[in-house]
């Protein structure tokens, strides 16, 4: 036999918060596919989940009722990005300036994660891996960043005030909360 044939044949196992990053979805979602048997080839050990990669992608079965899932089928090409909002930052220096005894909970969130379709807005971020800072005057992106971090890795926020609804918020929530507001 092939030396090179086991390690052809050798599957990559990840977790449950891996194989979250890599279809797109939150873990707790990823926990219940698991539970219902939809994700082929994954199993238990030791407490843990371990899933297969395929195609360096875990594989979903579909559900035989209801809408079609939201996953990924395969990976991004494109990175992640990581926008910290200029104008963001100076509205919320404006409104301390007017207001000293502004809470951190009525500041708008100045972070800006961008991903595929997604557009999340936080305080607070780590990334878990490696990431570059790239620095575009000539060719800024579509929101018209000049400097914003990409990496490929997964990016968790960070819950300061420990409400899982304030770490992580889309942009179209955040942008009409603040808009009914006087500044």
């Amino acid at each position: 036999m092939n030396k090179n044939y086991s390690a052809i044949v050798k599957k990559t196992l990840i977790g449950t918060r891996e194989a979250a990053f890599l279809l797109g979805i939150c873990c707790q979602r990823v926990r219940t596919l698991l539970s219902q048997n939809r994700i082929k080839g994954a199993y238990k050990h030791k407490g843990f989940w371990q899933i297969p990669l395929y195609n360096n992608m875990p594989v979903v079965v579909p559900g035989t009722r209801g809408p079609e899932g939201v996953w990924s089928k395969r990976l991004r090409e494109k990175p992640t990005r990581i926008h910290v909002n200029q104008q963001k930052i100076k509205a919320n220096g404006k409104r301390i300036k007017n207001d000293p005894q502004m809470t951190p909970e009525q500041l708008m969130p100045v972070i800006a994660l961008k991903q595929t379709n997604r557009n999340d807005l936080g305080y607070q971020m780590e990334i878990d891996g490696p990431c570059r800072i790239v620095y575009k005057p000539y060719d800024p992106l579509p929101c018209g960043a000049h400097l914003w971090i990409e990496t490929y890795y997964p990016v968790q926020f960070v819950d300061t005030k420990f409400k899982p609804m304030t770490a992580r918020q889309a942009y179209k929530y955040v942008a009409n909360h603040y808009s009914k507001r006087k500044f």
